[in-house]
């Protein structure tokens, strides 16, 4: 055999060996994140689809559990999902786009395009952006509830909230908002003379080939389209209707975690922003936020990440830029276990130590430690969660829901089967018990010990 063909053959052993590693890994990653999930599955506490990409390579993109309940239709990497407020890395995007091109600047006074907003020649753009602006957010005032169902225009959203006070001076100080990309999403319809929806499909969807992915209108036929599901205690259900478009810019979108890796690969190219906007896209303003992401720093790495929460919805895209990792996670379904399985899945691809989501069967605690946590737990005026301890067994009481034992996941974290919520022991020092946080869906409700 001449050289040429023994370096020939030498390659191509090198390669399949590779090419085996690579698989035998990958395998390796699904059969650990299927046993994580396992549990919670066997007792119908999730459902989604999930992907974790390394260095471009898509490591494992799956679905879990049911994406249509009533047509028994599965989740897969193409299921659509609505992303809630991950949906503001994408305006945000519109909006860089345009200042690339010196059709707007961040530090335009919202007044230049909508002059009638009260106040609005103090507010920039990079402060909606970034959510300093001081405008309340829309989420929150009187009436939202009955206004998400109506088909309204953004023009009619805005004047829903336009009239309501500034939380704070303009630039002072941060507060979540959802009014100000709601207000972005109109902006960028002004400059660049199109839809909010047709802009994002023109100029990120198409290019990206994301060809999933776009504004959720109940009318449109989306193929694919999960329902979204919440637990409340008794069985699960579907939620409420809402009308998408409503939350415009700040979380009207629906894509799948085959859509969203491709958005996640071209934030490291060119393709949409030059490396100069790139990195002026991702710098922190205030409270970690920038742009529609947040960066963090998480197993002693940085991380830019953003979650969503829409009816029956919860979502997550986390990337490790420094090891060109993602873990996108697309629920359908209002799952407590949310926050706490991004991070196991994090963990795993990363690496590292991680904890069971829920254990299949739950710790045996000291019953000394367990008669520490007996009391009251005061969650607002006149509502008292009462702990206290029967046999072995740690037990909740909370008006209008029956007494029931819970399931230790570690000395200090608890499951609440019958609310499908967590309960965790918050402590100001090793003796003296603060109180407790209880967690449920996307919502952690603190609870104050009374002496």
């Amino acid at each position: 055999m001449s050289w040429k063909n023994t370096l020939i053959l030498t390659l191509l052993i090198c390669l399949l060996a590779g090419a085996q590693t690579a698989t035998a890994r990958d395998r390796r990653l699904e059969r650990k994140v299927d046993a994580y999930m396992a549990p919670l599955l066997e007792r119908d506490l999730i459902s989604g689809s999930i992907l974790i990409a390394s260095r471009g390579e898509i490591l494992l993109a799956k679905g879990y559990g049911l994406a249509n309940r009533e047509y028994e239709m599965p989740n897969t990497p193409d299921t659509a999902f609505r992303l809630g407020s991950v949906s503001k890395q994408f305006t945000a995007m519109g909006i860089f786009l345009l200042a690339q091109e010196g059709k707007l600047a961040l530090e335009d006074k919202l007044s230049l395009y909508l002059p009638e907003y009260p106040r609005g020649d103090e507010i920039t753009l990079h402060m909606l952006l970034n959510h300093t602006s001081g405008i309340p957010n829309y989420t929150g005032l009187e009436d939202y509830d009955t206004q998400l169902m109506l088909p309204l225009s953004i023009d009619e959203v805005i004047d829903f909230f336009k009239e309501a006070p500034l939380h704070f001076e303009p630039g002072g100080n941060w507060a979540y908002s959802n009014s100000g990309y709601v207000l972005l999403a109109r902006v960028s319809e002004i400059v660049s003379g199109l839809p909010f929806a047709e802009l994002l499909r023109e100029r990120i969807f198409t290019p990206l080939g994301m060809t999933c992915s776009g504004v959720d209108v109940c009318t449109d036929i989306i193929p694919g389209r999960a329902t979204g599901h919440v637990n409340q205690g008794d069985g699960v259900f579907q939620t409420p209707y809402r009308d998408m478009p409503f939350t415009s810019g700040a979380g009207a979108l629906y894509s799948t975690v085959n859509d969203m890796f491709k958005w996640d690969r071209a934030l490291y190219t060119d393709v949409l922003l030059n490396g100069e906007w790139r990195t002026k896209m991702f710098e922190p303003v205030m409270n970690e936020y920038a742009n529609g992401w947040f960066v963090r720093e998480e197993f002693g790495q940085p991380i830019v990440e953003h979650g969503g929460a829409i009816n029956g919805f919860l979502t997550q895209i986390n990337r490790f830029p420094e090891e060109e990792l993602v873990i996108i996670s697309l629920f359908n379904y209002e799952t407590t276990f949310w926050r706490r399985v991004n991070h196991g899945l994090a963990a795993m691809a990363l690496g590292e130590d991680y904890d069971p989501a829920l254990r299949h069967k739950p710790l045996e605690l000291d019953l000394e430690l367990l008669n520490m946590y007996a009391g009251e737990y005061e969650l607002m005026p006149g509502y008292i969660v009462k702990l206290s301890v029967e046999g072995n067994s740690l037990m909740v009481e909370a008006p209008e829901h029956e007494r029931e034992a819970v399931e230790a996941q570690s000395e200090t974290l608890f499951y609440l089967p019958g609310g499908a919520a967590l309960m965790q022991v918050d402590f100001i020092d090793a003796d003296t018990i603060r109180g407790v946080r209880i967690q449920q869906g996307a919502n952690s409700f603190p609870c104050r010990r009374l002496e």
